[in-house]
């Protein structure tokens, strides 16, 4: 074979097609705002971690093997992400009641919308849960997703999500957030 050039290419496994974080981004932005809306339940709050988890999702784009897997891979670093700011918010109220700081800011005035009492009071019932219970929670009843794709987001094995679903469901039975057909 004197004279022939070999071309070592990857198997087809090994290749990947190329991400194009663009149109990724405009494809999933809504959906991403739509879930940490969801997840925090204030709209600024909301907007900045979906901002923070694209900068991060920027910074390790070249980490994304396959441009199939983009969105769950940025539901999984927007989750991440809402379940850090969760817990640190979770800690900075019990210190504001334990050094009386005073009572925890008022909802936005476009929370405020007829008929919204029910509503704010299963919000406050799920803010009240672990993180990762109102995460599973939320991303089962509220985003639709079936077990192994928030078991993707979160990082978690499928056993554990349904664990998670069972402790939120029964804390919320318990709270009476859940009226009526409950899931």
């Amino acid at each position: 074979m004197k004279g022939t050039a070999v071309i070592n290419e990857p198997p087809m496994e090994e290749r990947a097609t190329p991400l194009d974080f663009d149109a990724l981004v405009e494809g999933e932005q809504a959906a991403l705002l739509r879930l940490a809306r969801r997840l925090v339940w204030d709209g600024e709050e909301a907007r900045d971690l979906v901002q923070s988890a694209l900068a991060d999702a920027y910074e390790k784009r070249h980490t994304l093997r396959d441009s199939k897997a983009g969105p769950a891979w940025l539901r999984r670093i927007l989750v991440s992400r809402a379940m850090g700011h969760l817990r640190r918010r979770r800690v900075w109220n019990v210190l504001r009641e334990v050094l009386e700081l005073g009572p925890a800011p008022q909802p936005s005035p476009e929370e405020h919308f007829a008929g919204a009492e029910r509503w704010r009071a299963f919000g406050r019932a799920l803010r009240t849960l672990p993180a990762q219970q109102a995460t599973a929670f939320s991303l089962r009843y509220l985003e639709g997703l079936d077990l192994d794709a928030i078991a993707d987001a979160m990082n978690i094995g499928r056993g554990t999500v349904r664990i998670h679903l069972y402790r939120a469901l029964q804390k919320l039975k318990a709270a009476d957030a859940l009226q009526g057909d409950t899931p």
